[in-house]
């Protein structure tokens, strides 16, 4: 059976609930621990440490470094789990449903550490329980995904579904970024201080996540329309079925290689508009408006393109208009044009591939997934979206770890980067996608269609 409409409104519904929920440990972390709050009128306590460990690790980096392994490594053994589930009620909906509520305390209480001041019990309450937060997230996002694979029977109707959560996310992410002032309209009725106010919105935010997550578990009725059968292998040998698919390698490639470049491109984007086009801070705001707004607009139209073109198609033209906007983001500042246009033209440019690379990989690992339950048997959609997830982290961490480095060429500075340092991360995030380009000729989208074709 195929989701209705209807239905594929509520699956999207998960995804607008963990956004959500992830969205203050991802975002706001820093903000409360380090910088100690989000404007200039809002001043949090000291909870952790804010010296050096060893003469260069901090304890806010260290809890993070820590929990982004975990939630790495998690991403396997959730989609696994999941894959050998046995729950009646549906094996990924089973798992979703006891994740989510643990995955929304938890994110309230990263922020809810039991003493004032930098205390040791304050850093390994936060370790402990941010891994607990991202453990839990895993736990709900990758059954979460697989479920597309086996609720779905086209891989038109994948995108349609992946379509719809990328909407979800971006609206998501708009309500994430007004919880500042949340916080601020909640501490205007003046009984409430600041930290308690920051706290509070928090909860707002979870309960609504929380309500979001479990939307989809309870109402879409796994057992109704997924036939997936529990995979009776050991972790080794589905872990290794999912790396040796000669299909999905090329792509995991490349698909890592994008991760790298955008992530430099993203990192390094309020430089971009200050150093190199000379321009206000306040222009990266309207910047990454603009692309926000541009990147949504581009949803309908990907997902539109990519049924009568394909998604490879797709993703070569994603891979070449990143190509084109990091170039010419080389010699940013220095065309014949006022350096607001400059900065407009290039948002635009890199607000499309931002776009197909939210909408249609999703939607191109269930079809991995369910091709290659088509060949062999064995439903390992959790697997396919656990190594995928595996492969996107550790594109990210990487461009964390060289990024800063790049930068501060020719200052030895990287909270002062020189232009030459910026141009330098422009030319090998371009280099990255080039190489990305090339991987994706290894993705043999034909075969991968004909196995979904089979009966």
């Amino acid at each position: 059976m195929v989701l209705s409409t209807q239905k594929k409104f509520l699956y999207a519904f998960g995804q607008f609930g963990l956004v959500l929920c992830a969205y203050g440990v991802g975002n706001f972390f820093v903000s409360f621990y380090v910088s100690r709050g989000f404007s200039g009128s809002v001043v949090f306590p000291t909870f952790l440490d804010q010296g050096y460990l060893f003469g260069f690790f901090t304890v806010t980096g260290l809890i993070i470094a820590l929990a982004k392994l975990v939630d790495a490594a998690m991403g396997l053994f959730s989609g696994y789990g999941s894959d050998r589930s046995r729950v009646k009620r549906g094996r990924r909906t089973g798992f979703m449903a006891l994740a989510a509520l643990p995955t929304a305390l938890f994110s309230v209480l990263v922020f809810v550490p039991p003493v004032i001041g930098s205390s040791p019990v304050n850093a390994v309450f936060v370790l402990v329980v941010t891994i607990l937060f991202y453990v839990f997230l895993s736990l709900y996002t990758i059954p979460y995904l697989a479920l597309l694979s086996g609720c779905s029977n086209s891989s038109g109707d994948r995108l349609k579904i992946t379509m719809m959560m990328a909407f979800a996310t971006a609206i998501a992410s708009l309500f994430g970024d007004r919880l500042s002032f949340v916080v601020d309209w909640i501490f205007s009725f003046g009984r409430l201080s600041h930290l308690s106010s920051f706290r509070l919105a928090l909860l707002s935010y979870a309960v609504v996540s929380l309500v979001c997550m479990l939307i989809p578990s309870i109402l879409i009725g796994e057992r109704k329309y997924s036939e997936e059968e529990p995979d009776p292998g050991t972790f080794s040998v589905s872990f290794g079925a999912v790396v040796r698919d000669n299909r999905f390698r090329p792509y995991l490639l490349a698909d890592m290689l994008y991760r790298i470049a955008s992530a430099f491109a993203i990192a390094g984007f309020t430089f971009y508009v200050t150093v190199l086009l000379d321009l206000p801070m306040s222009f990266t705001v309207y910047y990454l408006l603009l692309i926000f707004f541009a990147n949504i607009a581009f949803y309908a139209p990907v997902a539109a393109l990519a049924q009568r073109a394909g998604k490879r198609a797709m993703l070569f033209a994603a891979f070449l208009m990143l190509i084109v906007f990091l170039t010419l983001s080389i010699f940013a500042g220095q065309y014949p044009l006022p350096s607001v246009i400059q900065g407009a033209i290039l948002s635009l440019l890199i607000a499309i591939p931002l776009s197909i690379f939210t909408v249609i990989p999703n939607a191109i690992v269930a079809d991995f997934a369910v091709a290659a339950e088509k060949k062999t048997g064995a439903h390992r959609a959790g697997m396919y979206f656990g190594v995928h997830s595996l492969v996107m982290k550790m594109g990210q961490l990487f461009s964390t770890l060289l990024f800063p480095s790049v930068m501060a060429i020719g200052t030895g500075n990287y909270a002062k980067p020189s232009q030459t340092g910026l141009r330098v991360t422009l030319i090998l995030a371009a280099a990255f996608s080039l190489v990305g380009f090339f991987a994706l000729f290894g993705y043999r989208e034909r075969e991968v269609s004909a196995l979904l074709e089979r009966k």
